[in-house]
């Protein structure tokens, strides 16, 4: 493969390039692999027993590679220091002495076969004892290599670019700058800002924070309730009065944090979930395609997927909104789109957080409804941090003092796989249930390594900006609740990171902020005072690197793109809601500047309070389940994706729009050392990023740009609601079959419930 290096003062000897044709990691792996496969032939040997056809085939190779090797050097002179032949100081031999000698030794080889003789008592029992050692050791080997921390990079094709992409890229490079920066020196600094009361968890809930695992809302072996049975059911959307909740605030347009960051003079304003998509990409960076672990998950599992989803993969898009002096951080609303579980995590983190009675006031019949006026007397409450020039926001939900650090923590409500997988239709997905811990189905464990592949990464960063201690997760299926889990930072930075120890992640955090600043000051430097759309894109090759695109856009060019779905998302409200005309007048304002980002790739259904772009729920998102495979592959006799992109067809740039494009490549360090990813991280041990920052120029630039505007589209466009191919989803249906026989088994349970009465935990109802 042709060597395409990225220009600048990282040159060869640190490896800051795109391809390589070196195949040290290759060879390691190799050897690793002919050592396993020594080590369980040994094992074999040891028993009497022939082993697998697989490793006598990969013995022999072994033996051929090294007879080679033997042969090559007695032919071959030897060379000096330079790599240059030394001059022969042997005698010259001729191909056919060289096979007599062959020939002499493998009759040497024979003969002294035959000389053997049956082994003795005594040689077969010190044999035995032999053989159980190397079984042991063999077995060892084995388990050594089953625990060991998986490091390959884990990506799809549709991730990594082409030689050919990249060849027009070096082409078209210019400016470039580069640098370094090391976590020990970049610190998070809590703003201690006045804020209202946080609420805690209610119906005694708070003992699921304390317990490691699934709470199991009714034990389904004793049928008995753990908490108060007023949870098994779900408020249905058309009861709920969604008019009485008060309108998320973006960041453009909250004044509260706007007067904040000119009182700490700082430059770039945001909220964790206008924040996250973009530090999702940094940690593919930062990790080189680091792969979930699931070690975590029964080995009964069946999906062994350590990828992201497609969507948590996507190009990550967003508004750099100028006022006064400010940039806001907007999430770009283009493929918003609406669904059941935008409303639904709204009022569910009412449930979790308030009395039955209070609850019951949000109720459209209730004859002490809640008003619009006393919601809005009740204060949000907020946790603001800053690092280098950037404020951040996070809204707070939940709160228990018991809890380690600031004992804040985030609600999610998680819809089970049939919902997510069309959330839009969420109707073909009613009834499928949740009945044990374990299995490919119907089973928690299929929730959490979803969870792992499509909302880990994004709920890990929105915990790190508000200075939580983690997750409270409610299980559900729109229609009832199964369980709860209370999921720890440590714990989902297992699964992200490869350990428990918080301090690699909170270390990457840090990093991926210091580098956005950086971005972040270029691009204010070329469009001064102006509003921006960025793009945010890492791709894969011999050294993972980020595209980056910056284009210049006015406030009605805003406004334009973030209202594109407004009419079918109030078509979709009005059918949800069975509201009427009349009705949508005086039914919650569903502004496309203060609605979910249903479709971004840190959008899930995991929506549980008011600062919707966190929770809400995107059927594209539910496209993603780790039981199919990844969907970014091309369709039967359709070139893949890379191939379309790496074509010698250029797009032509649109109008001639003003555009920065830009590349980031980076080298971690750790204690001195060059690692392609950090492992094993403690506090005290130091990481130095070095980067380098080119800017790509001429038609190349637009071109790239559309490319990656193509893929965003392609991952986030939704399918319609009259498309056929839903209905022909093998995988779609057969979660709906598992939903039917769900409402059959549902229908039994009430049978008994009215025979035997219903249990709880303190008492019988």
């Amino acid at each position: 493969m042709e060597i395409h290096k990225l220009p600048g003062r990282f040159g060869a000897a640190n490896g800051l390039r795109a391809f390589s044709t070196t195949a040290s990691t290759r060879s390691q792996d190799g050897s690793k692999d002919d050592a396993a496969s020594r080590a369980i032939a040994d094992g074999f040997k040891s028993l009497n027993k022939i082993p697998p056809s697989s490793l006598q085939s990969g013995k022999k190779a072994s033996d051929h590679h090294a007879k080679g090797t033997v042969k090559h050097n007695s032919a071959s002179p030897a060379a000096d220091h330079d790599g240059k032949p030394q001059p022969s100081k042997s005698r010259k031999t001729s191909p056919k002495s060289r096979q007599v000698a062959v020939k002499r030794m493998r009759r040497t080889l024979a003969q002294d076969q035959k000389k053997k003789t049956s082994p003795r008592r005594k040689q077969e029992k010190d044999e035995s004892q032999d053989a159980t050692s190397r079984i042991q050791s063999s077995l060892q080997s084995i388990v050594t290599g089953l625990k060991a921390p998986v490091t390959e990079r884990v990506t799809t094709k549709a991730d990594r670019e082409s030689p050919r992409k990249m060849s027009r890229v070096q082409s078209s490079i210019g400016a470039r700058e580069s640098g370094g920066m090391t976590s020990r020196n970049l610190k998070i600094k809590p703003l201690d800002v006045e804020t209202a009361t946080v609420p805690q968890l209610s119906f005694g809930l708070e003992r699921v924070l304390f317990n490691p695992g699934v709470y199991h809302l009714r034990d389904p072996r004793s049928r008995v309730f753990n908490f108060d049975p007023y949870l098994g059911s779900i408020m249905p959307v058309t009861e709920f009065d969604f008019d009485a909740l008060k309108e998320y605030i973006t960041s453009s347009k909250d004044d509260t944090l706007r007067n904040i960051a000119r009182k700490e003079n700082k430059k770039y304003i945001g909220s964790s979930s206008s924040m996250t998509s973009a530090l999702s990409h940094f940690h593919y960076l930062l990790s080189s395609w680091r792969g979930i672990d699931t070690s975590t998950v029964s080995q009964g599992f069946p999906d062994k997927m350590r990828t992201f989803t497609r969507l948590l993969r996507s190009p990550a898009a967003m508004f750099l909104r100028y006022q006064d002096g400010v940039y806001a951080i907007d999430a770009d609303k283009e493929f918003d789109s609406a669904n059941v579980l935008m409303n639904l995590g709204k009022s569910m983190e009412k449930l979790l957080t308030l009395p039955k009675e209070d609850f019951e006031r949000y109720r459209r019949s209730s004859s002490n409804k809640i008003s619009a006026e006393e919601e809005q007397a009740i204060p949000e409450a907020y946790h603001y941090s800053t690092m280098g020039d950037f404020l951040m926001r996070s809204q707070l939900d939940a709160y228990d003092p018991r809890l380690p650090g600031t004992g804040m923590f985030d609600l999610k409500t998680r819809a089970v796989v049939s919902i997510r997988m069309d959330a839009r239709n969420f109707e073909g997905g009613l009834g499928y249930e949740i009945k044990g811990r374990f299995g490919a189905f119907e089973s928690y464990e299929r929730e959490f390594y979803d969870m792992i592949r499509a909302a880990f990464l994004k709920y890990s960063l929105q915990v790190r900006v508000g200075r939580m201690d983690g997750i409270f997760v409610a299980f559900h299926n729109i229609e009832r609740i199964f369980g709860f889990q209370y999921v720890s930072l440590p714990e989902m930075d297992l699964a992200l990171h490869g350990q428990s120890d918080t301090a690699l992640g909170d270390a990457e955090f840090r990093l991926s902020l210091g580098l956005w600043n950086k971005i972040l000051d270029k691009v204010t430097e070329k469009f001064p005072q102006r509003s921006v759309r960025l793009h945010f894109e890492t791709r894969d090759a011999d050294t993972p690197f980020m595209y980056i695109f910056a284009e210049p856009v006015t406030e009605d060019e805003i406004h334009a793109i973030q209202t594109k779905n407004k009419a079918e998302i109030d078509a979709y409200q009005r059918r949800i809601l069975n509201l009427s005309h009349e009705d949508e007048e005086h039914s919650p304002s569903f502004d496309t500047d203060n609605l979910a980002v249903s479709a971004e790739p840190d959008s899930q259904d995991d929506m549980g309070r008011s600062e919707l772009p966190d929770k809400d729920a995107s059927p594209k998102a539910s496209e993603e389940s780790a039981a199919e495979e990844d969907s970014s592959s091309p369709a039967p006799n359709q070139p893949a994706p890379t191939d379309l992109e790496s074509s010698d067809k250029q797009e032509p740039p649109p109008e001639n729009r003003e555009l920065l494009t830009m590349t980031l490549v980076v080298k971690n360090m750790v204690n001195g050392s060059y690692v392609d990813r950090p492992q094993n991280f403690k506090a005290s041990d130091n990481w130095k990023v070095e980067y380098e920052i080119s800017e790509v120029e001429g038609d190349q630039a637009h071109s790239l740009y559309a490319s990656c505007q193509k893929r965003r589209e392609k991952a986030l466009a939704g399918r319609g609601e009259d498309e056929t191919e839903v209905a022909n989803n093998v995988y779609l249906r057969r979660l709906r079959d598992i939903a039917r026989h769900g409402r059959s088994f549902r229908k039994q349970e009430a049978k008994l419930d009215k025979e035997k009465g219903i249990v709880v935990l303190d008492g019988t109802v």
